[in-house]
């Protein structure tokens, strides 16, 4: 019988946050999703599936560039989440 393994999650990489005033604290990237850490602890996960490629192309490009992504969600994005995680689900 094979061993099942468990993907990898990615690391989040701190937001730059170059504004000094979003809610977005940190960020995980991952081939077909990026994950999102809010400032109160919250964990978005945003997919291909849902907002959809485009959406999330975009906000991988906004994150690496540590300004808009905020702003981005809730202007085009909105609730079209994946899933909501708790501050402690990332980590499990």
């Amino acid at each position: 019988m094979e061993a099942v393994i468990a993907p990898r999650k990615p690391p989040f990489h701190r937001y730059r946050d170059e504004s000094g005033h979003s809610g977005v604290v940190a960020y995980a990237v991952m081939p077909d999703l990026i994950a999102v850490q809010f400032n109160d602890g919250s964990v978005y996960l945003y997919s291909h599936d849902c907002p959809g490629r485009r959406h999330v192309n975009r906000m991988k490009a906004i994150a690496r560039e540590g300004h808009g992504l905020s702003t981005y969600i809730s202007r085009h994005v909105g609730n079209r989440f994946s899933a909501r995680l708790g501050p402690d689900e990332w980590l499990h």
